[in-house]
Parts: structure tokens; sequence; C-alpha cells
């Protein structure tokens, strides 16, 4: 999936990188912890050659321009390196490039390809770099630095946090009489159900359930405190409480309402777009990410809605705030020409400051907590929210195995589409889930 304005943060899981920053010589100090003294080993300095720093993104339009603005900063702190960006909005193309010897120092990805690309040989191990510069990553959210992982090595440092958050309509729940939004599953159904507004055919007039743009399977799972899989990556994890619950949720309300119904609501309208159900008032409740606030602050949408946290299993108090955190990453290319270059782009962009900057300028939530408590994000639609959501112990972030990709696209696509269409029980997903996942991570 290219990096487009909103759709990189689309969550049927979310991604990042983790970071902390450092300033060169040459660069006023901040007060970050991890500044140092800096340049490559490969660099000159005054009076010498510069060492290149080449950078590829995929990121373009607005969000490309933050890019470079961040690397001109960089480039003007300092007289040992010269960062040089690159906008290549095509993951597959950036991958044969380094496997080929012909690619960038540096480069962003998801953190769903971290394992795929530590197994491959693409990403560079960061432990060594970390540890001779002492860097300190204590103000990452924890869920973020675990997608940077790989078999207990970390390869990638997390830019942001991608989660999940529950909006509604309040002229909807005040019509039925509600002052609150749900907190636990058991409100959540009993509102979408009487929210969901049907003509006579049975044709869905507003969509209670947060069923677009998709079936949120995932997002319940984790909401309600479950998981796919063990943080270890070797036991599948369907069978414990928060999938079942889920699936049977998804289950029952289609049940109720009719999937031709709910898929015909799907169809309709364009996600991120003001014929969106959810922006055209035609929904109550909708999972979905800061994009979407960001999306309404921008193009004017006239909408009274609030924004809450998932909801938790209901007789599970201690679950609230459980969610799934993705993150959009940056790794060093393992055969990089200039590694030491690379890393202190890194360092320098990921200090509290300029993470802020990036992020801010992207819509983002940041993955430190010291870059969220810049300024910026007071003028981000609802970026307070996310940020407090995002500092949750509940969040959980699923882990990198090399199976990630056949999980997500195979077992939990097939067996879910099974239930949603009425054609297994939820029962009979849950136990198809574990049984194909187990068999898969046993590989």
């Amino acid at each position: 999936m290219n990096k487009t304005r909103y759709g990189k943060a689309a969550l049927s899981g979310i991604t990042l990188l983790l970071a902390t920053g450092m300033v060169l010589s040459g660069c006023g100090g901040n007060g970050d912890k991890n500044a140092s003294s800096g340049g490559s080993d490969n660099g000159g300095g005054a009076g010498g050659k510069k060492s290149k720093v080449t950078v590829w993104y995929l990121w373009g339009g607005k969000e490309g321009q933050v890019i470079e603005d961040v690397i001109k900063r960089f480039n003007d702190s300092q007289d040992k390196i010269t960062v040089e960006g690159l906008s290549v909005p095509d993951e597959q193309k950036i991958k044969v490039a380094i496997a080929g010897g012909k690619g960038p120092d540096l480069t962003d990805s998801f953190a769903s390809n971290v394992a795929q690309y530590a197994k491959e040989g693409i990403a560079l191990p960061l432990e060594d770099l970390i540890a001779r510069d002492k860097y300190d990553m204590s103000d990452f959210v924890p869920a973020t630095l675990e997608q940077g992982k790989y078999d207990g090595k970390l390869f990638a440092l997390p830019l942001n946090i991608n989660m999940n958050g529950m909006f509604y309509n309040k002229k909807l729940l005040a019509d039925a009489g509600y002052t609150e939004p749900p907190k636990t599953s058991k409100e959540l159904i009993e509102m979408a159900t009487k929210l969901t507004k049907t003509s006579g055919n049975g044709e869905i007039e507003v969509l209670g359930f947060p069923s677009y743009p998709g079936f949120p399977f995932q997002a319940l799972t984790y909401g309600f405190g479950g998981t796919y899989v063990s943080q270890d990556g070797k036991k599948a994890t369907f069978d414990q409480p928060g999938a079942l619950e889920a699936l049977q949720a998804i289950y029952d309300y289609n049940k109720q309402f009719g999937v031709n119904n709910i898929k015909q609501v799907q169809a309709t309208g364009k996600w991120l777009d003001p014929t969106d159900p959810f922006m055209s008032g035609k929904q109550a409740f909708r999972f979905d990410g800061p994009w979407l606030s960001t999306f309404m602050a921008n193009n004017n949408i006239k909408l009274d809605y609030g924004l809450a946290p998932l909801p938790y299993l209901d007789g599970h108090a201690d679950l609230a705030g459980s969610n799934e955190a993705q993150s959009s990453i940056f790794y060093i290319a393992k055969n990089s020409k200039n590694v030491d270059g690379a890393w202190e782009f890194m360092k320098f962009m990921y200090s509290a400051p300029e993470l802020a900057k990036v992020m801010g300028g992207m819509g983002n939530i940041p993955a430190r907590t010291t870059s969220m408590k810049d300024p910026v994000f007071g003028t981000i639609a609802d970026a307070d929210k996310f940020m407090e959501f995002a500092q949750n112990a509940n969040v959980k972030a699923l882990p990198n195995i090399a199976q990630l990709p056949d999980l997500l696209n195979k077992v939990v696509k097939e067996e879910g589409e099974a239930v949603f269409n009425l054609k297994k029980t939820p029962e009979e997903g849950i136990a198809a889930m574990q049984k194909r996942a187990q068999e898969l991570l046993d590989k």
C-alpha cells in the first residue's frame, strides 16, 4: 500500500517506527538526552568532504514535503553529512534496489514488514549503534518499539502510533435517548442494534454497528482485550477471551440485519470522502484513526461527533483502553554505504522536537511521549485523545513474525469471511482460526 495522505493508516491493523533524537555539533542544544557531538565516521566537516546519505521515502505530496523539510533542517544543522531525499512510492522497487546493492542508505516502511526484511537481510540490526551511543528509548510507547523487533533484535524505529478510536454521532445517540457512548461490549451491541434504522424492505438507512468501511473483527478483538498470537510469536491465541466475543458480535448483527444489506452500505459512499456514511450522518459508530479527524477538520465536515476509547469486554473493567497499535518505521539498509551517517540522520529526525514537527506536519501521533507534549498537537483535531489512548498499558501490537502475512491474509481473512457471511458459526470460525494459525506458527 502506498503511503498516501490518509491511506497509509487504514486500520485492519496499524504501523510505525521508533526513535529518540539527537542534534549534531553546530546545532544548538535542545535538552534531548540523545544529543551527540555527531557526524558520520565517513564524514569530513569544515574544510573536508561531506559524506552522503540517501533517504528514499514512500510519501508524496504534503507528507513528502515534510520529510524534505526535516532533511533540510538536518543538512543546515551541521557540516559533515549531506542527506539527499527521494520520493519512491513503491515498496517493492525499494526492496529490489536494496537487494541489488543500488538502494538507499535509509528508508521507511510498515512495521508488518520488519520480520520479512530482517530474514531477507534487507534491514540492519540497530543494537550495536544503540549501545555505542547509549541511545535512550525510554519514552517510546512500548507497543511501537515491539513493532520494530524480530527474533529479539531491533531492526527499525517507529515514527508514529496508529490505532483506532470509537467515533460516534452525537445526534443519533441523543435522538435515541443516550447521553454517553458505550463503554462495554454489551453496551455497544445493545446501542448499535437500537440505533440501526431500516426501510420497509430491510435496507439499512442508518448503520448502527461499526461495520464500515469493513467488518471490524481485528479492532473488536483487540478492543475486547484479545490477541491473535502470543508476544513470543509461538502460540495462537484466538481461543482466549476477546476474539470469540468479537466474532459473535459481528455474526449476531449480520444475522439480524442481513449480510447483503450491510455489504450494500459498505459499497455505498467512499471512505474519507464527504459521501462516507459516517460523515453523511448515516453511521452511528465508527472505528477509525486520527486521519478521520484530520480529514473532517481539513474539509470542513459539519458533524457533531464524539470520540471515545474502544469498548472493553463486558465484566472486565481491567481491560479498559485495550487496543492494537501499528506503526510506520524507518530502517537502515543492511548494505548501506554510510551506516553511521544514516544513523546520525535518524537520531536527528527522532529527537523530540523534530519528531513532533514531522508527525505534526502529517497529522499523526508520534511514537515518542515527549514529542506528544509539543504545542503543535494542540492544533490537530483529536490529537489529545489519541495520545491519551496510546499511553494506556493495555495497548498491544501484533508480534513481528515471518508468518504474519499468511496469518492475516489467509487464516483471519478466509475464516472471518465465512463467519461474516453466516457460513460458519463464531465457535467454528474461532476453532478453525486457532487450528490453522497454530499449524502456521509451528512450521
